[in-house]
């Protein structure tokens, strides 16, 4: 074995210490991911998923390249072990994987965007704070246009 120093990255995830604590991002890879997908000159906006956005697997037009959908979706869900802030609109997209159509690729296009505008944004571990997770959940079944439940 050899002792390289501290770690900086790992497995494409971004360590940095400080007195504050640790600060884990992706900076690096959410470029390369935007790159990769020709967005990196996109404009960016403020929100992954509109407001009450409702998707259906039966409205829209078919995809030609499934394959592009599915690798993005994938490298997205990678994405989200420093951005807790996509997860709900990841899931989202995700939930269509089978039955896909051109909506649901905006709305890849458009976490890609919201991407592009917060590619600074990390997790920070206080050093010596408590640590507290708090978390939120609005289930709406009855609002999923497929299925009703």
């Amino acid at each position: 074995m050899k002792e390289l120093g501290e770690l900086k990255h790992f497995l494409r995830l971004e360590i940095d210490r400080s007195n504050k604590g640790i600060f884990l991002c992706q900076q690096k890879y959410a470029k390369d991911l935007l790159k990769k997908y020709e967005m990196l000159k996109c404009k960016p906006i403020a929100t992954p998923m509109e407001a009450n956005a409702r998707l259906c697997s039966e409205e829209g037009k078919d995809l030609e390249d499934t394959t592009m959908y599915r690798k993005i979706v994938g490298s997205l869900i990678y994405l989200t072990l420093s951005r807790p802030d996509i997860v709900y609109a990841i899931g989202v997209v995700n939930w269509f994987m089978q039955t896909l159509k051109k909506p649901h690729l905006e709305a890849v296009r458009q976490i890609l965007r919201y991407v592009k505008g917060t590619i600074d944004l990390g997790l920070l571990y206080n050093k010596g704070g408590a640590c507290k997770i708090v978390g939120y959940c609005d289930v709406d079944y009855g609002g999923d246009h497929d299925t009703q439940r």
